[in-house]
C-alpha cells in the first residue's frame, strides 16, 4: 500500500535538515517493514484530521524504518504543508533524483512539481562577514556555515546566528525569518578583543611561626599567677589566726608574729601575681611575633624553660622567675 502514491491533502513544514530519505544501509527487517506500514497508515489518518505536525513525524519514522519513494513524497508534501519549506525542498529534490533513477515518470512529475512549488516560496538568509578573525567559526542554529554572501534557504521561524573566535568576544543575534519568498541579510561585525582575565593569584598566607617560647612563657606565667593566689590564701589564713590572739589594740607576741607572717605572705602573693601576669602578657606577644619557621625547618621540642622562684629570709620573702633559654 505504501508503494503506491496516494492522493491526500498534506502539507508544508520543517527545518532544512539532512535527508530523511535514501537507501538504508541495511535491508529492513520484516518487523521494520510492518512498523513502517503501520506508521504510514497512522500518518494518513492524522492528515485527514488536519493534524499535520504529528503526521509528519510518523511519515518520517516510517521512511527511516523502510525507505520508500512514495513515503518520501508524502513526507515532503507534509513538510510543505507544515511550513518547513527548506526541508520539503530538499526532500522533493531527493525524491526527484530517486524517481529519475527508477525511471518512474509519474513520480518524476510529482517530484518536479513539488520542487518548483516549494522553490518559489523559499525563505533565505545571506550571511555577510565584515572582517573575519583568525579561527572564526559561524553557526546558524548550531550548525557551522562556511559559505557567506550567498542566499541559503532555511525553514521560516527563529534563526540564531553566532560567531566565535579565539581571544574574541562572541557575537550572537536572533533573526525571525518570515514565511514566503525573500532574503534576509545578516551582518556579522568584526569581533572585538575579549577582556583578559588574569589567573587567580594564590592567597598569601602568613608564614608559620615557632610558638614554643610563647607557650613556655605564657604557661609559666599562668602557673605563677596560680601560685600567687595560693600565697594570698595562706596570708588570709595567717591573718585570721593572728586576729584570734589579739584583743582590740592589744596583741600577744604570738599575734604580732602572726600579723608579720600574714603581711609577708600577702606581699609575696601580690608580687607573684604581678610577675605571672607579666609573663602571660609576654607569652601572648611572643605568639604573634615569634620567629618564623622556614619550610624545611621541622618543629622541635623547645630546650628553654622557666619556673617561679620564691624564698623567705629574716627580712621577708623574695619572689622571682628563672630559667634557661
Amino acid at each position: 500500500m505504501r508503494r503506491g502514491l496516494r492522493r491526500a491533502v498534506v502539507g508544508l513544514g520543517g527545518v532544512a535538515v539532512s535527508l530523511l530519505v535514501g537507501l538504508a544501509a541495511a535491508e529492513p527487517t520484516a518487523e521494520d517493514k510492518a512498523a513502517a506500514e503501520a506508521l504510514f497508515e497512522e500518518a494518513l489518518a492524522l492528515v485527514q484530521k488536519g493534524e499535520i505536525a504529528p503526521a509528519c513525524e510518523r511519515f518520517a519514522e516510517s521512511q527511516r524504518r523502510d525507505p520508500q519513494l512514495g513515503t518520501l513524497l508524502y513526507l515532503a508534501t507534509c513538510h510543505e504543508q507544515q511550513g518547513k519549506t527548506a526541508t520539503a525542498w530538499v526532500e522533493f529534490k531527493d525524491a526527484l533524483s530517486q524517481a529519475e533513477q527508477a525511471s518512474k515518470a509519474d513520480r518524476v512529475k510529482q517530484a518536479q512539481e513539488g520542487v518548483a512549488r516549494v522553490e518559489a516560496v523559499l525563505a533565505r538568509i545571506r550571511l555577510q562577514v565584515t572582517a573575519p578573525a583568525a579561527g572564526q567559526v559561524v553557526t546558524v542554529n548550531g550548525r557551522e556555515v562556511r559559505t557567506f554572501d550567498a542566499a541559503l534557504p532555511y525553514d521560516p521561524g527563529t534563526i540564531t546566528v553566532e560567531a566565535k573566535a579565539p581571544g574574541k568576544k562572541p557575537f550572537s543575534t536572533t533573526v525571525t525569518l518570515a514565511a514566503g519568498p525573500g532574503t534576509t541579510d545578516v551582518e556579522i561585525p568584526a569581533l572585538t578583543q575579549a577582556a583578559v582575565v588574569p589567573p587567580d593569584q594564590p592567597r598569601r598566607e602568613d608564614p608559620p611561626r615557632d610558638h614554643t617560647l610563647a607557650y613556655i612563657v605564657g604557661g609559666t606565667g599562668l602557673g605563677v599567677v596560680a601560685l600567687g593566689f595560693v600565697f594570698g590564701g595562706v596570708a588570709m589564713a595567717e591573718q585570721s589566726s593572728a586576729d584570734e590572739a589579739c584583743d582590740g589594740r592589744f596583741c600577744t607576741q604570738e599575734g604580732l608574729d602572726g600579723h608579720d607572717r600574714a603581711d609577708a605572705w600577702a606581699w609575696a602573693s601580690n608580687i607573684t601575681i604581678g610577675v605571672g601576669a607579666a609573663a602571660v602578657a609576654t607569652g601572648v606577644v611572643l605568639f604573634f611575633v615569634g620567629p618564623e619557621l622556614s619550610p624545611a625547618e621541622p618543629r622541635r621540642p623547645a630546650d628553654a624553660w622557666m619556673m617561679p622562684v620564691v624564698g623567705f629570709g629574716p627580712e621577708g620573702g623574695v619572689v622571682g622567675a628563672g630559667g634557661v633559654f
